[in-house]
């Protein structure tokens, strides 16, 4: 009986620990997957947290690179075409305050130049009054200037003048004595007396007027191989009159001319002759330079040739304008191998220059 009895307590107590086990593990498990869990969430959470942060340092990192592209930028400013100033940036805020000022500083100017702009285009209401006073006193002047007899003409003189006479001078220029002075110097006529190249009017107070006129000097008398009638010209070209031979005083005699049938007096020859005694100009300095004695008295154009005479004695013979320098002085060897001035005829058109004496 003691056997069964402490078998069965054996047993229940076999049994007490078995439950116990099974009690306890159960137990046992709840808390590690608890703890499993928690540690689970807690790396969520710290994940979480990393993913949260990661983009502000990013945000953080552009801000730096931005702000250091700002500072690398600022560092170079030009001030102007020539001068750079460089910065630090530290001194960027100060740049700025600068700039700022001067902005200020110009805001300030242009409204100071609009108030001015405003005052002057304002038109105060004294400065109308004045401008209508002085109006009205320039049309009364006027009025009076060109209604009174004070200001009649009464005197009239003639300067500059050798070839015509203050009559003549006066008739052409169209004044009259007793008219008004002012009407007669708008009104007044050019001079057309062809030795008169200008003509100015002075005006004197109140009623005087001087005419000054700058005559045309006669330097050629031309030859017409059409009419045989003889015109002087002067340097120009111009047409100053008709005259004889007779009247040559220290005036070169030019052949060869064919003017038209109706002369005007006063104009211009034609370019072509005009272009002959241009050719004529130059040979004549260049034989002043080489110091080739001798007076020109006459010019011949006949047959595409410029044939110079010297003192009536010895005649040069020209082709064109061409090698002209060279000719002169060919020329100028010419007269000294035959013992200065001599008589005859030059040929400088050809080649080989040719000298012959008259017979």
């Amino acid at each position: 009986m003691k056997n069964s009895r402490t078998s069965t307590k054996k047993n229940n107590i076999k049994s007490k620990n078995n439950i116990r086990k099974n009690s306890t593990s159960p137990s046992s498990t709840k808390p590690k997957n608890i703890q499993k869990s928690k540690t689970s969430t807690t790396t969520n959470k710290k994940i979480v947290t990393q993913t949260k942060k990661m983009p502000n340092k990013n945000v953080q990192m552009k801000n730096t690179q931005n702000r250091n592209v700002q500072q690398r930028k600022v560092q170079t400013i030009r001030k102007s075409d020539d001068d750079i100033i460089q910065f630090n940036p530290d001194n960027e805020r100060k740049y700025m305050e600068a700039l700022r000022q001067d902005e200020n500083k110009n805001v300030k100017k242009d409204n100071t130049k609009d108030k001015r702009e405003s005052k002057k285009n304002s038109i105060k209401p004294t400065t109308v009054l004045k401008i209508t006073f002085f109006i009205a006193f320039l049309v009364v002047m006027v009025y009076l200037i060109f209604t009174f007899e004070t200001f009649n003409l009464e005197n009239i003189t003639v300067e500059g003048n050798e070839k015509y006479t203050d009559e003549e001078i006066i008739n052409a220029s169209g004044l009259k004595i007793g008219e008004n002075v002012l009407k007669q110097l708008i009104n007044h006529n050019n001079i057309d007396l062809s030795y008169v190249s200008s003509q100015e009017y002075h005006y004197s107070f109140p009623d005087a007027i001087t005419i000054e006129v700058k005559e045309r000097y006669p330097l050629y008398i031309a030859k017409d191989k059409n009419t045989q009638k003889y015109y002087k010209l002067d340097n120009e070209g111009y047409l100053l009159e008709e005259c004889s031979l007779d009247s040559k005083n220290e005036e070169i005699l030019v052949e060869g001319f064919a003017f038209e049938e109706e002369v005007n007096l006063g104009e211009k020859i034609n370019d072509v002759y005009l272009h002959k005694i241009s050719i004529y100009n130059d040979i004549k300095k260049l034989l002043e330079s080489n110091e080739i004695q001798g007076t020109i008295t006459k010019v011949n154009f006949a047959n595409s040739l410029t044939i110079i005479t010297l003192n009536d004695k010895l005649n040069i013979v020209f082709a064109n304008d061409s090698n002209l320098e060279y000719k002169v002085t060919f020329l100028k060897g010419i007269i000294e191998q035959n013992g200065g001035m001599v008589e005859g005829t030059i040929d400088m058109s050809i080649d080989n220059p040719v000298y012959s004496k008259y017979d």
